[in-house]
């Protein structure tokens, strides 16, 4: 989204924003308005009905069997529900293999035989008028600047197979609650500062007098993880990183060798991610674009690296989802400016060298709303995007650096316990706004420097909703995880 930066923090204890006459209105400060609001209001759900409850008159997510089908698919009912006080809707009866923003693939979200056990997947997402023409004003132009954009709760229901560690009925919603912590472990931090970068690699405990923000307009950076995985350690043969030129002439650029497959990848953008363009026709390597966008400087390149993106692959990126490919980013080859198509180094759709295929392929379908995404990062050879290296400050460009980090052991680790470390997830993300007048980045600081914080979103929220034994009809859970109120 096309925003200045956000600046709703939930320790400074706001309660309002206090518009005062004859000063500059700006988007940071109306949508901290709507966040202040949406915290007290989804805390106090959260107090007053517990983790997850349900209203007696639409009691929402109720699972049962589709009578003889043979593929044993699941009815989900229709109805509310909360959970850590989102409000969670699904306004009709649909099915686990049709629900609206599952995109199940049959052949790798096959119903089990069973036991398994059924839960909500619920987060939000940011639609623009690409994913939704409907909230474009047509008066404006059909190429002509969009409004606002929107947040919208999307859930998943999702399956997980209990194997030979049957836990029963009884025991079946903790025995997911534990899968679902294992699985998201402690979480990577980032910190952001302004480094010199046209010598090289900075120290991590000095700050040269040069160090300052050196772009030539306000930006809102989005550091962003591609590939899910852990940190790799400096001194890793493939972690060495050197600032390069970037295509653009906008600075230096991170660069490395190719992280290993372990390792988390990340990108970056300049403009929170924001340069988008719709896409008509996907053929091959040749994308065919509904239209150039209204700005030529927000444009694309030969040589730039763009992500081909849709509804489906967009909301595949939570740490339960089964292990699949993260789309690749690919290189601009060629442009036809007449006939409005990108050429790519590659078919999207084409497995990677010693990778799966993509999945789900984007082709282009309308109804999924395509999309093309530019970054600004500069891949090393044959990479896609960058590695995550643990405590190190990497330069972005213009004197932006990063630096990624393990949260602080628990207090009850043993000394000589090893640290389990820090899991980066597709999709995680933080926000740099960089600024020309000061000079800086605006970044919260602690006693030590630059403050490493988790990352700024994606929160997903779970809910235990059914257990599935080997042979007979699903155990609800919610009526005695989540007990109805009136």
């Amino acid at each position: 989204m096309d925003i200045s930066r956000v600046s709703f923090d939930p320790s400074k204890h706001y309660s309002r924003l206090i518009h005062q006459q004859g000063r500059v209105t700006l988007d940071a400060d109306a949508n901290e308005q709507t966040q202040v609001l949406l915290h007290y209001l989804r805390t106090v759900v959260a107090d007053v009905l517990g983790p997850t409850a349900r209203p007696e008159s639409a009691p929402g997510f109720d699972v049962s069997r589709v009578p003889d089908d043979p593929d044993a698919d699941l009815l989900i009912g229709p109805g509310r529900l909360y959970v850590d006080g989102l409000l969670v809707e699904s306004g009709e009866e649909t099915t686990y293999l049709g629900q609206p923003e599952g995109y199940v693939d049959p052949d790798r979200g096959a119903v089990p035989d069973g036991p398994f056990g059924v839960y909500l997947r619920a987060w939000e997402r940011e639609i623009t008028a690409i994913q939704d023409p409907s909230i474009r004003e047509v008066a404006l132009g059909a190429t002509g600047p969009d409004t606002a954009a929107r947040a919208k709760v999307v859930w998943q229901v999702a399956l997980h197979p209990y194997g030979n560690d049957d836990p029963g009925s009884s025991g079946a919603a903790d025995a997911l609650r534990t899968w679902l912590a294992r699985l998201h472990g402690p979480k990577g931090r980032m910190a952001a500062r302004t480094g010199d970068d046209r010598t090289g690699p900075a120290e991590p405990c000095v700050i040269a007098p040069e160090a300052r923000y050196r772009g030539p307009e306000n930006q809102l950076y989005r550091v962003q993880i591609h590939t899910s995985g852990v940190g790799a350690r400096p001194g890793d043969d493939h972690t060495h990183l050197h600032p390069v030129p970037a295509a653009r002439k906008r600075g230096a650029a991170a660069r490395g060798k190719a992280a290993e497959p372990d390792t988390a990848t990340f990108v970056w953008s300049r403009e929170n991610a924001s340069v988008a363009f719709p896409v008509a026709r996907v053929a091959g390597p040749v994308v065919t674009l509904e239209s150039w966008g209204r700005d030529g400087s927000l444009g694309l390149d030969v040589g730039d690296w763009v992500e081909l993106l849709d509804d489906a692959t967009a909301v595949r990126a939570a740490d339960d989802l089964p292990t699949a490919p993260a789309p690749r980013i690919h290189r601009i080859t060629a442009l036809d400016v007449a006939g409005r198509t990108v050429t790519l180094d590659a078919d999207p759709n084409d497995a990677a060298p010693g990778a799966e295929p993509p999945a789900p392929a984007v082709t282009g379908d309308p109804e999924l709303h395509p999309y093309l995404r530019r970054w600004d990062h500069r891949p090393p050879p044959g990479a896609d995007a960058l590695p995550v290296v643990l405590d190190t400050w990497i330069p972005l460009e213009d004197g932006v650096e990063v630096r990624f980090s393990a949260p602080p052991a628990p207090d009850d680790l043993p000394k000589k316990a090893a640290h389990k470390p820090p899991r980066f997830r597709r999709g995680d993300h933080w926000l740099v706004p960089a600024r020309t007048v000061s000079g800086d980045v605006l970044w919260p600081q602690d006693p030590e420097g630059p403050a490493a914080v988790e990352p700024h979103g994606v929160v997903y929220r779970y809910a235990p909703l059914a257990y599935v034994p080997a042979q007979g009809d699903p155990v609800p859970l919610v009526p005695v995880f989540t007990p109805l109120f009136p």
